[in-house]
């Protein structure tokens, strides 16, 4: 294994930001200036999954674009060259951007999918600071006389997501790595004999540690593996990787070891799994932020959102089972779902929901109420007035005014028997 491990020395991987936005700030057209679309091609999941990624689709959930390595290099001031530099706990690593993806949903969540390429594990976990809500790592560039220059990484993002109608998920101080899911990846030269050697590596890149570092962690519950099928020719296996509520870690068997080969499949097979996902457990998420801020006056706003929730429940979820022909495709996709309780999210939001809307028509209830009330009042007042003129009437009219009145009330009661009776 440890072989294995030494022969692919450089890594990649997604840190998968979860956004929020309103839609009347949404800058769809500059985003869409920004970068190239990014349809769903994939043959690892189903026509009518992919489908779900096509903005012109009728059961379009969302759609995505993706960024070119030079725009974001350009938005960070610094050329495509030159690498980057993390700097924490007195080391120093280096990193680079790759061509990333940003995808935007229609129930107010987005997500950028930032794509990095390093040769150090520990560049990851300089970056990410696993297990702490705050980081005290450091950034630097070089600038075009090849001079460090440091630079904010929560700075940047702000520079490069605010102008489009995007913002950070969670309101306050904390930084976008903090809820930042993580999408890593490494290469093997050869297939592999026994699933342990694929169940090391994999725990070992979600531990953010180096594939051949002894590493064991028995308290972490949260670990799923799901591997490919034994290949009968070679009687081995090609991929596997470990699913975890923060992270999802791949080692996949190349000769060639071409990791910008393996990132576009990563990016077209792997990541609208994971996405999907996430758009399920950040929408639910995101409603209850709106819940939360709804004015309990107004009508209109809880339609609207029973109205989202209702489409997002119909056909903005996918069932396991519905994702796609391959086993091993639907079990990441249902260990996703379970480890980060998605089912247990919908049904809650759906709940809360429903409360809402059975207090706010208890609300419209009363109101109606009041308003009936006074109108009935109003048709006593009505009546009582209508009695003394027909009175008025009565007491200084002649015959022809008593014989119409008689006849008047005569026809009336006889048309209110009449009905009585077909009733």
């Amino acid at each position: 294994m440890n072989e294995r491990a030494q022969a692919a020395p450089a890594f990649g991987g997604f840190l998968i930001l979860p956004l929020k936005y309103d839609p009347a700030r949404l800058d769809r057209a500059r985003l869409e200036a920004l970068g190239t679309p990014a349809p769903v091609t994939t043959a690892d999941v189903n026509e009518n999954v992919k489908s779900m990624f096509d903005p012109d689709s009728p059961a379009s959930v969302g759609w995505g674009r993706v960024l070119p390595r030079q725009a974001l290099c350009a938005s960070l001031g610094v050329g495509c060259t030159g690498a980057l530099k993390v700097h924490a706990g007195g080391r120093e690593f280096d990193f680079s951007l790759e061509e990333s993806r940003l995808y935007v949903f229609n129930t107010r969540v987005a997500f950028f999918c930032l794509a990095l390429t390093f040769s150090n594990m520990e560049t990851l976990a300089a970056i990410c600071n696993p297990g702490w809500a705050s980081s005290t790592a450091a950034f630097s560039r070089l600038d075009e006389e090849g001079q460090s220059r440091e630079f904010s990484l929560e700075g940047w993002l702000d520079g490069l997501l605010k102008p489009l109608g995007l913002e950070k998920f969670f309101d306050g101080p904390s930084s976008y790595l903090l809820d930042a899911y993580v999408y890593t990846f490494t290469l093997a030269p050869e297939w592999f004999d026994t699933l342990e050697e694929m169940r090391s590596i994999t725990f070992n890149l979600h531990k953010m540690v180096e594939p051949d570092a002894p590493m064991e962690d028995a308290a972490e519950e949260d670990i799923r593996y799901v591997f490919a099928a034994r290949n009968r020719d070679k009687q081995a296996y090609r991929w596997g990787c470990c699913v975890a509520s923060q992270t999802i870690s791949y080692v996949v068997a190349d000769p060639a070891l071409d990791l910008a080969a393996q990132r576009a499949v990563q990016a077209e097979d792997g990541l609208p799994v994971v996405l999907l996902a996430l758009y399920e457990k950040y929408t639910c998420l995101r409603f209850t932020q709106l819940m939360t801020g709804l004015k309990k006056s107004k009508m209109k706003e809880l339609r609207e959102l029973k109205n989202l929730l209702l489409n997002f429940r119909s056909f903005g979820t996918v069932a396991p089972a519905n994702l796609s022909r391959w086993h091993n495709v639907k079990q990441i996709f249902a260990n996703l779902l379970a480890v980060n309780d998605v089912e247990a999210a919908v049904a809650d939001v759906s709940a809360k929901l429903d409360t809402l809307a059975a207090h706010q028509q208890e609300l419209e209830h009363a109101r109606s109420e009041t308003v009936i009330n006074l109108i009935t009042l109003f048709g006593i007042v009505s009546i009582l007035a209508s009695v003394l003129s027909i009175v008025q009437i009565l007491s200084d009219g002649n015959a022809l005014i008593w014989a119409s009145t008689i006849l008047t009330s005569g026809l009336l009661a006889l048309a209110t028997a009449f009905a009585l009776r077909r009733r």
